[in-house]
This record gives C-alpha cells, sequence and structure tokens, in this order.
C-alpha cells in the first residue's frame, strides 16, 4: 500500500514538473497570426514597405538599376501617401472615405509605374495582380460576395 501510494504522488509530482516546463519552453516562439501579419507590411515603415516591394518587383519583372530607382521612388511616395491617408481617417466609420482616396491613388501609381515599365514588364505585373487577386485574401472576399 505504501509503495503504490509512494509511486503515485512520484508520477503526480513528474506529471505536474512536465506541465510546468512545456509552456515556458513554447513562449518564446511567436503564434502563427502574428508571424503571418508581419509578412504582410502591417508594422512596416514606408520606407520597409518600399524596399520590400522593389526588391520583389525586381526579382519578378528583371528591372534595369534606373527602373529600380523609379520604381522605389514610386513604391515609397504610394506608402506614405497611404499612411498619411490612414491617420486621416482613423475610425471604422470613414472606412468607405478611405478606401476611396486609396484607391484613386493606387490608380495614380499605377500611371507611374507604366511609364518605367517595358510593355512586357507591365504585362507581367498585370497578370501578377490578377493572379494575387484570384488567389489571396481579396479573391477570397470578392468570391464570397458573389
Amino acid at each position: 500500500m505504501k509503495k503504490s501510494l509512494l509511486l503515485l504522488a512520484a508520477l503526480a509530482f513528474t506529471t505536474a514538473s512536465f506541465a510546468q516546463t512545456t509552456p515556458a519552453a513554447t513562449t518564446t516562439q511567436l503564434p502563427t497570426h502574428r508571424v503571418h501579419r508581419m509578412g504582410k507590411g502591417e508594422h512596416k515603415t514606408p520606407e520597409q514597405r518600399a524596399e520590400h516591394r522593389t526588391a520583389m518587383l525586381t526579382k519578378k519583372l528583371s528591372l534595369s538599376a534606373d527602373q529600380q530607382a523609379k520604381v522605389h521612388q514610386i513604391m515609397l511616395a504610394q506608402a506614405q501617401e497611404g499612411q498619411a491617408l490612414k491617420a486621416k481617417y482613423p475610425a471604422k466609420e470613414q472606412r468607405q472615405a478611405l478606401h476611396q482616396e486609396m484607391k484613386a491613388g493606387h490608380a495614380k501609381y499605377q500611371a507611374q509605374l507604366q511609364g518605367v515599365l517595358s510593355a512586357d514588364q507591365y504585362g507581367k505585373l498585370a497578370a501578377m495582380k490578377k493572379e494575387h487577386h484570384h488567389h489571396g485574401e481579396h479573391g477570397d472576399k470578392q468570391k464570397a460576395k458573389s
């Protein structure tokens, strides 16, 4: 009887000690939703977003050095304008106005990109956008609406 009680107490103690150490080891990892969000650029500065988008377009469209510099300037201006618009319309009730102004700004910067990129590069960019739209978050929302 004493042995079984001692064995049971030892087993309970061992289980409790493992239960305490396991969460401490995993707390150093970021939750996956937070890692995913950081990849979407929510906490990046306009300069970081411009660098990231320029690098991505350089890789995907084989931009020349001259094009890289021009694309970076366009991306930086767009990111700065977007940040200013988000500060201008902070409330949820103002999302429609924010959306309209961002859409107009996006069209303006796309026209500037079209002037920098060759016809072939701009066609690839349009195809990338269409692909992203159909398979990305926005594509899922569009499918749900229709």
